[in-house]
């Protein structure tokens, strides 16, 4: 049976297949795509979902969080999860104010630094969570005087030293004269990582080299150093140095002056420092006494890294410090070689105000190690107010090597007392660097840290930190 349409009929049958052809279209718009009142009908619920994910996301996740994702300071990848892990154990069993203990780790992330700790803390009085959360609030809007301190250096301008050159005698080129260098101050210096008065001095380097400086430094010739000022930015020295110098040798030589912080806690800090070629010093070849306004570069000089994890428990009012690792070690700044470092961490609690030492504790030494694991925690006894302005400085160092022992056979006669020769003091441990950690440091990476463990107590946070 075949169907003949009219005219009219074929017409009623291209509007139907046309009005099917838009229902489909408006379909596939309103239902398929984002943005329309059927998409948004059909997936209301699962997008209400992943709002309160985000926020979720942005609330527990801020500034303080990014702890979390450090990166390790090699290539090959360390778990600092499990070490911090491992310590919860000790930290369990010296601490009988919880009764339960329990870690909660990141598993999206391989490299979470930040292990929380629960426990049951009924009856806690030294600080509530709302207390906490009022404490890093406060924190996040008032930043400490340290911040401030670094706005208005960087307003001042970089810091200047102030030096004398002048060579006299030596007419002739071949003849023997004299290069005086006067070291008459400085200006504007670096203030110091943690309260104390800055105890600054400069140590002079003269070395041969040719033209460009930095890639043709030879060994040095003379090492010099000034006396040390005490509590000052601005020290005047107003000392001279003479040198026995020809005139046609002079124009080889170049200075490498540094400013220096004398620190009685550890190793001197290389604060900053300027090169000085003497070829460019037109005045210094016509016996002229050349005076020089030198800015100085700030140093970024670095002697390796050490993992800390810190754990404040408010309940028991103690700190944790968990000393996990050691990383680029540069251990010929303080031994003749690797079997002669022993390194260890040595951590001092200071006075936040004044600077003096309060406490003091250290880890055991690893022998022969450049890149040690220590694992071991030191604790301190810290209550709530203290944490705002307490500052730990954490040294790592090496120990002196034992005397030889004495030759046997018969014991010597005893010198008379006038000429007696005096006992020889044991070596002392020499300390490879240092950092600060405080809400009041210099450095915005350790204040952040430190602020992360206000925020968030009963937590184990852990972060590289450079020392210097």
């Amino acid at each position: 049976m075949v169907l003949v349409l009219s005219v009219w009929g074929k017409v009623a049958a291209m509007g139907i297949a046309a009005l099917v052809v838009v229902f489909v279209l408006l379909v596939v718009v309103c239902f398929v795509g984002p943005g329309c009142w059927g998409y948004e009908w059909l997936n209301a619920e699962e997008e209400r979902e992943r709002r309160r994910r985000r926020l979720m996301a942005t609330v527990s996740g801020g500034d303080f969080m990014k702890l979390s994702m450090m990166k390790r300071p090699d290539s090959n990848y360390y778990d600092t999860v499990g070490s911090a892990s491992s310590l919860l154990g000790r930290m369990e069993s010296r601490d009988s104010t919880y009764s339960s203990m329990s870690e909660g780790t990141d598993r999206s992330s391989f490299r979470s630094t930040a292990t929380s700790v629960g426990s049951s803390d009924a009856g806690a009085t030294a600080m509530s969570p709302v207390e906490v959360a009022r404490a890093a609030a406060t924190a996040e809007t008032s930043p400490p005087a340290a911040v401030a301190a670094e706005e208005a250096e960087r307003a001042a301008g970089p810091p200047q030293l102030h030096l004398t050159l002048q060579f006299v005698g030596g007419e002739e080129r071949s003849a023997l004269g004299r290069l005086l260098i006067g070291i008459k101050g400085a200006s504007r210096l670096p203030a110091r990582e943690y309260p104390g008065g800055l105890e600054p001095y400069v140590a002079l380097t003269v070395m041969r080299c040719s033209w460009p400086l930095h890639r043709r430094a030879g060994a040095p010739l003379h090492r010099l150093r000034t006396r040390a000022l005490r509590h000052t930015r601005d020290p005047r020295f107003d000392q001279t140095f003479a040198l026995d110098a020809r005139r046609h040798e002079i124009r080889d030589w170049s200075l490498r002056v540094t400013a220096l912080d004398q620190d009685r806690h550890g190793n001197p800090t290389e604060l900053c420092y300027v090169d000085v070629s003497l070829r460019d010093v037109k005045t210094l070849m016509r016996g002229e006494e050349a005076v020089l306004n030198l800015p100085l570069q700030i140093s970024d000089k670095e002697a390796g890294e050490v993992l800390v994890g810190l754990s404040f428990l408010p309940t028991a009012q103690r700190l944790s410090v968990s000393v996990l690792r050691a990383a680029r070690l540069r251990y010929l700044q303080v031994a003749n070689s690797l079997a002669d470092f022993h390194p260890y961490v040595r951590v001092i609690q200071l006075h936040g105000s004044t600077g003096r030492s309060v406490r003091r504790k250290k880890t055991t030494a690893r022998p022969g190690c450049d890149a040690p694991d220590f694992n071991e925690t030191l604790t301190f006894d810290l209550s709530a107010p203290q944490l705002e302005t307490a500052v730990f400085l954490v040294l790592l160092c090496s120990r002196a090597p034992a005397p030889a022992p004495a030759p046997t056979g018969p014991a010597p006669a005893p010198a008379e007392s006038k000429g007696a020769t005096p006992a020889v003091a044991p070596p002392r441990d020499r300390c490879l660097g240092k950092v600060a950690l405080g809400r009041g440091v210099g450095s915005r990476h350790a204040r952040h840290h430190w602020l992360a463990v206000m925020q968030s107590p009963r937590s184990v946070h852990s972060a590289w930190h450079p020392i210097k």
